[in-house]
Order: structure tokens, then C-alpha cells, then sequence
């Protein structure tokens, strides 16, 4: 006999429940709180939420400014699933710690030796994902804080306001080590910069100061780094306060139409052809020296680094 099925269809009246400035239907599988999320990500973000569901991220390495390794490479895509999936929290500020947005590079491992499992398991499984979960999953106001001098800082420019410390600069360092600018880095320049300045910023080295990002729009505000997370508080408070919870929600969907058509059509195609390049190459190390140069230039305000020290007539051969 077919199973009896009538009381799926018998109206029950459910209440919804309140939670943490949301409410919820009471048959819904539960969220993942912040504070059972929070303590995953220790060893990779500082995390702090206020109780109007403001939530700051500052990536850090032992406590000081980050380091950037395979580790932290996944764990910015996968707080970005947990922020996203996270009902409580209603806007995100994302930023370093200490005095450098990014202090440097060690992937901790022989990237010959293991190039292939390199490039697909870390670089292209997790690479695009960063880009789409700051777009995509995290449905909410975000404010991204370019502390100090530091690489990635796409990571800050996807935000919907960017601010940016006075001594910080913004660089991209794939061309000038001999590897395709095609990890979002080149959608989020050509988006904030135009493609023409974007364009020659990756193909010469060019370094992109504070003064400079404001002019040309790639940046909100500019301030003394002992201002900046206050900065960032108060305008978190003014965008939470200006409208209500759906207003906020859907906004971000409206003013963001722009970058998902834009990660849509180049970010996965345009990795994997950075990949291609990359598992190709006899090159097989991030070069750490060029980020070293870059540092000492931009502290004597010199805007353009290109090292002499690879072999490209070698490779050629």
C-alpha cells in the first residue's frame, strides 16, 4: 500500500524563530555560530564581532603581520563560507595585522618537487574561490583595510569600501617573476583602474602609492594606520545604521552586479591559463626577492621594480 502522506499538507502554523538579528523557520538545519567557527581560524585571523553583528578579520601570522603561505591561501575562501552562511553577522572588515597587510611569502614547501599538486590543490582549487567568496558568498557590507605595504591586495579592493593606510602601496608581483597575472588580480585592476593603467601597471612593475590610489579611485579614504580600524568601525556602523537588514542584503547584491558579471566571464579560464604557464615553466618558486625590492623601492618612492635575476634567455631555449 502507498504510504500515507496527508499530514505533509496539514498546515501547521509554525512561528518563526528569532535568532541573533534574524529570524528563522524552526525546521531550518541550523547555522554554523560564530563562536563555534571562530576558534578554527585562530592560528590564521583574529576574529572579533560586536553586537551589532559587525565582524573584523585580521589575518596574522603568530600574531604579527601575515605571512603568506598555503595555509592562509585556503583559510580566506573558507571563512568567507562560514562569514557567508553566518545569519549574525552583518558586516565584514577584512584587513592585516600589525603593520604589513602582507609581510611576505613562504609556502613552506619545495614547489618543484610537488608542482603539480601545488598548482591545481592550493593555487587554482583555492585561488578563484577567494575572489568569489569575498563576491559571492559573503552577501553582506564589507570593508576591506590595506593596513601597510603588502601583495593580494585584491583581497581589500573586492571589498565595497577600501581604506588605505598613508605608507601603504598596492603592487602586483605575478609579470615581473615570469608568471600571467590571472588570478583576479587583472579583473579587479581593469575594473578599479581602467584597462589601459591596469594593463601597464602588471606589464612594468609599477607600484601604486596611497596618494596616487585615491586620485584615480582604486581607494575610499587615506589615513595614518593608527586610525584606520577606527575608521573602519565607524563607517561599519554608519551602513549598518542608514538601513534596515533587507535594504543592506540587497544592496550589496545591486552594487555588485559589476564584479560577479566579471568573475564570471574571465576568473576560472584566466587562472587556468595562469596555471598553464606556471606547470610549464622550469620556474617553479614564487620569487621572494622581487617582493624584498619592491619594499626598499617604494620606501625611497621609486614606483617601478623589474629584476634582473631570471634566467628568461635560459628558458627560452
Amino acid at each position: 500500500m502507498p504510504e500515507k502522506r496527508e499530514h505533509l499538507f496539514v498546515t501547521k502554523h509554525l512561528e518563526p524563530e528569532q535568532k541573533k538579528g534574524y529570524k528563522v523557520a524552526p525546521t531550518c538545519i541550523p547555522q554554523i555560530d560564530f563562536e563555534e567557527y571562530a576558534p578554527k581560524f585562530k592560528d590564521h585571523f583574529k576574529l572579533t564581532r560586536d553586537d551589532l553583528g559587525i565582524m573584523t578579520a585580521k589575518w596574522h601570522t603568530e600574531s604579527g603581520s601575515m605571512v603568506w603561505r598555503l595555509d592562509i591561501h585556503r583559510a580566506v575562501w573558507q571563512l568567507c563560507k562560514y562569514v557567508g552562511q553566518d545569519e549574525s553577522t552583518e558586516c565584514l572588515i577584512l584587513g592585516g595585522e600589525g603593520d604589513q597587510y602582507i609581510d611576505g611569502i613562504n609556502l613552506e614547501i619545495d614547489e618543484m618537487k610537488h608542482k603539480g599538486w601545488v598548482h591545481y590543490e592550493h593555487m587554482y582549487h583555492d585561488g578563484p574561490r577567494i575572489c568569489e567568496g569575498l563576491i559571492n558568498d559573503v552577501a553582506i557590507p564589507t570593508i576591506g583595510v590595506i593596513n601597510g605595504p603588502g601583495f593580494h591586495t585584491e583581497m581589500a579592493l573586492f571589498c565595497d569600501v577600501t581604506l588605505m593606510a598613508e605608507d601603504a602601496f598596492i603592487a602586483d608581483m605575478h609579470y615581473p617573476i615570469n608568471i600571467v597575472p590571472g588570478d583576479g588580480i587583472q579583473i579587479c585592476l581593469q575594473q578599479i583602474m581602467g584597462i589601459k593603467r591596469a594593463n601597464y601597471m602588471m606589464l612594468t612593475g609599477q607600484t601604486i602609492d596611497a596618494k596616487t590610489a585615491l586620485e584615480i579611485g582604486m581607494v575610499n579614504e587615506v589615513m595614518p594606520r593608527e586610525k584606520i580600524w577606527k575608521r573602519a568601525q565607524e563607517l561599519a556602523e554608519m551602513i549598518i545604521k542608514c538601513a534596515n537588514r533587507a535594504t543592506r542584503h540587497v544592496s550589496v547584491q545591486v552594487l555588485r552586479k559589476p564584479w560577479k558579471e566579471a568573475l564570471a566571464k574571465d576568473l576560472w579560464n584566466a587562472f587556468g591559463s595562469e596555471m598553464f604557464c606556471a606547470v610549464s615553466s622550469p620556474i617553479g618558486e614564487h620569487d621572494v626577492s622581487h617582493w624584498e625590492a619592491k619594499k626598499k623601492a617604494a620606501e625611497k618612492g621609486e614606483s617601478q621594480v623589474l629584476l634582473d635575476t631570471l634566467d628568461i634567455e635560459g628558458m627560452n631555449k
